[in-house]
């Protein structure tokens, strides 16, 4: 018995699916990487302001504290 695409007719439709699902993977995990991308910013700006008003509390209890 040979292994030649007369003996596995089925081979080389598996192989093409095995293609399409790796084509389908790969432009899925580009979506995702580019919205991840589109929110980065926001994320970058929301943790600054959290900080900020962290920092704005903990000064404004070291006051209360010291006075």
């Amino acid at each position: 018995m040979t292994d030649t695409p007369a003996a596995h007719p089925h081979t080389s439709e598996i192989d093409l699916r095995e293609k399409l699902a790796h084509i389908d993977q790969m432009l899925a995990d580009h979506d995702r990487k580019r919205q991840e991308m589109a929110l980065a910013p926001w994320q970058v700006f929301g943790t600054l302001v959290v900080g900020a008003a962290g920092f704005f509390v903990a000064g404004a209890a070291f006051v209360k504290v010291m006075t």
